[in-house]
């Protein structure tokens, strides 16, 4: 039983005291105040990728369309870079199209998003 079914089993019990329904009613309220909190809150990973994601967008921004080429250039795994790309792609960044490259196969190619707020602001920049 978590901590919100006990806390939701004695608020919910009629022949409970006011004053031990109201703990538990506060017991949540904060359970769910610190769910929000951690919900909303990056994580130190999620801060560092952040750095790494621009990396990523001036590189295909340089030229570096292949998640290979785009690690060597930024200096992390192809594995990070490929989830990070994919990222990139939900939030609308960056585009991604599958090309034939010999010796590899398919291989999925990275570009900026036509429309994108980092291409709007090299173009500003």
């Amino acid at each position: 039983m978590t901590n919100r079914e006990f806390y939701s089993a004695i608020a919910a019990i009629e022949s409970v005291p006011a004053d031990l329904r109201a703990f538990a009613e506060d017991a949540i309220a904060k359970l769910d105040k610190r769910n929000d909190k951690r919900r909303n809150t990056p994580t130190k990973a999620q801060v560092a990728n952040e750095g790494v994601k621009s990396e990523i967008l001036s590189a295909i921004e340089s030229g570096a369309r292949l998640a290979s080429d785009i690690a060597a250039i930024v200096g992390v795994s192809t594995q990070k870079v490929s989830a990070l790309c994919r990222q990139l792609v939900e939030s609308g960044q960056v585009s991604v199209s599958t090309i034939k490259v010999k010796g590899k196969g398919e291989v999925k190619y990275y570009t900026i998003a036509e429309g994108s707020q980092y291409l709007d602001k090299e173009v500003e920049g």
